[in-house]
């Protein structure tokens, strides 16, 4: 098979930062407005909470309803989401409404890294969905890559890299559930979360960029040589 790196060297992805603004806006604005404004008026803890983790499922929907696709991704955080709202409002307790985001988020990090022990980590299709979408002539450039040796120890760091930090953020989110107020909690959670995917997105960015680089000197010197 055709080195997809040779004939086409360029990343064909078209990724952007303000792609990131409305996580931004849904997953760490909405929730904190709408807590602090609902707890003003007397709401009770518990279920401004409630309300206020609805935004990210709205974000979400809003994501299905514009690309007309489901993600299977899409679909874990909104059961994890139904799942965790639906035992907060049983259990009555204020402190596991808190954490309940922590367990989707380490879910995630233990799938990362079990996905090491299959044929592709997971990062790989992650990354393949931002990079190459649906796009048939993209993905079989996506796809191709797999049979570089750096490429595949590339993308199971990465997978590696993620899972790790996804685990250490929802421990540290359940340690500032248990000193801070809840207050200071809707507060920091949702900052801290989008502060750790958007360090995760520029290191893994930088990154693979840096493999891909050197590649591609090997393969030029190779050539001259």
């Amino acid at each position: 098979m055709t080195d997809a790196t040779a004939t086409n060297p360029q990343p064909p992805g078209n990724f952007s930062w303000t792609q990131m603004l409305p996580t931004l806006v849904f997953d760490v604005a909405l929730p904190i407005l709408l807590f602090n404004a609902l707890n003003r008026y007397g709401v009770p803890t518990l279920w401004a909470l409630v309300a206020g983790g609805l935004s990210p499922a709205i974000n979400n929907l809003r994501v299905w309803v514009k690309s007309r696709r489901v993600e299977p991704l899409g679909v874990i955080v909104i059961a994890f989401l139904a799942v965790g709202t639906a035992a907060s409002l049983i259990s009555g307790s204020v402190f596991f409404a808190l954490i309940k985001d922590s367990f989707l988020t380490a879910t995630f990090g233990l799938i990362c890294l079990g996905s090491l022990l299959g044929a592709r980590p997971l990062m790989f299709y992650i990354n393949r969905q931002f990079v190459a979408g649906d796009d048939p002539a993209r993905l079989e450039w996506w796809n191709g890559l797999w049979e570089l040796p750096d490429f595949r120890a590339a993308m199971r760091l990465v997978t590696a890299v993620w899972g790790i930090a996804y685990l250490i953020e929802a421990l540290l989110r359940v340690g500032l559930a248990l000193v801070l107020s809840p207050a200071q909690v809707v507060t920091i959670s949702p900052i801290t979360a989008f502060g750790v995917l958007i360090a995760l997105i520029a290191w893994s960015r930088r990154y693979l960029l840096a493999v891909r680089e050197r590649r591609l000197r090997a393969q030029q010197q190779a050539a001259a040589g």
